[in-house]
């Protein structure tokens, strides 16, 4: 029998994740959205019943497990609720607003012996996947490069009019924050998935004076496996990247015997636009290139979350992931507060 799925908020990422789900084998059966005509049009093309109350899902005892997609502020009380309610989640980046919340989540997933998935899909790319599984020809990995470079136009420059006093903006409202939770988030699992959990580290922010969220986050994380340089910054240059379409996003890691450089394309031109991944081995001196067939890494991770689901196991992606990344954006944040390099204090 497949797995009975309830997706809570049908925003954009929600046109990865409808089709993931289904091409995965599960069986969606219930719909939430605030937007009720949006989620009765959801619910209509998959079968499904809908609602705009999240909670009436919880309670029909017709779902064994929840995606959740809706904006960042709400994930903790969804989560909270699906896994006392003794439901599997799947949760959509990231998974908390703060460290805390996303550290009662994951205990809470832990003590009821739920498994909790945080969809951070760019460790399902093919090229990554394949860098993953070279990482052993590297020899002893000293250095790491990694960053994501989003076009995000004209931000550096002051807007013609402010936010009307301590308003917040839509922006942080729905992500919790900027380019960190962004485009960051995403790269700073990479660094966890190839290297291990930092143990260190050094962080800068910008935020321009007009707006409430960063534009600019660089750090040094220093780790097991060699210190990781890492930006992310939303950006007004055009023309730069791998697609010279202003998407600059990827990461360079060096060892002893070999280098590793993967080039991303966009996240939502998924069908459209593949990844390049080169590896040099300098035994040989060959540079080989990886390039795949555009693939959708939301539904190769669902698959993943929902085979594994089905079996009752977490599988290889740890609970902690969702939480992991949180700390490190905390951590980076104090540090860019404090001016100061930070041990991790990672509890749990």
């Amino acid at each position: 029998m497949s797995i009975r799925f309830a997706v809570i908020g049908c925003g954009g990422i929600t046109r990865f994740h409808f089709p993931g789900l289904t091409q995965a084998g599960a069986q969606i059966t219930w719909v939430a959205d605030l937007d009720e005509d949006l989620a009765r049009a959801r619910a209509e093309e998959y079968g499904a019943r809908h609602t705009t109350d999240y909670q009436e899902i919880l309670a029909s005892g017709e779902v064994d497990a929840v995606l959740v997609a809706t904006s960042g502020p709400t994930h903790k009380p969804i989560c909270l609720a699906a896994i006392e309610a003794g439901l599997h989640v799947i949760c959509e980046k990231t998974l908390a607003d703060n460290s805390d919340d996303a550290l009662e989540i994951t205990r809470a997933a832990q003590a009821k012996g739920i498994i909790l998935y945080t969809s951070y899909m760019k460790r399902f790319i093919p090229a990554v996947q394949r860098a993953q599984a070279l990482m052993p020809r590297l020899g002893k990995i000293f250095s790491t490069y990694i960053r994501s470079y989003q076009p995000w136009g004209s931000i550096w420059d002051p807007p013609p009019t402010s936010r009307p006093g301590n308003e917040e903006s839509g922006f942080r409202q729905r992500y919790g924050g900027g380019i960190l939770h962004m485009g960051g988030s995403h790269m700073l699992d990479l660094v966890g998935f190839f290297l291990g959990r930092p143990k260190r580290v050094y962080g800068k922010l910008h935020t321009p004076e007009w707006l409430d969220y960063e534009v600019l986050a660089s750090a040094l994380l220093e780790t097991d496996n060699g210190v990781v340089h890492f930006e992310a910054a939303g950006h007004p240059l055009r023309r730069i990247g791998f697609l010279r379409d202003g998407w600059d996003e990827g990461f360079e890691i060096n060892g002893t015997q070999g280098r590793l450089e993967f080039y991303s394309s966009t996240w939502d031109n998924v069908d459209s636009k593949a990844c390049l991944l080169r590896h040099y081995d300098n035994e040989s001196g060959d540079m080989t290139e990886y390039r795949y067939e555009p693939t959708s890494p939301f539904a190769r991770a669902d698959a993943f979350f929902v085979a594994n689901m089905e079996q009752g196991v977490q599988g290889e992606q740890p609970i902690t992931t969702g939480y992991d990344v949180d700390e490190l954006i905390a951590h980076l944040h104090r540090s860019a507060e404090t001016g100061e390099a930070l041990e991790v204090d990672w509890r749990i």
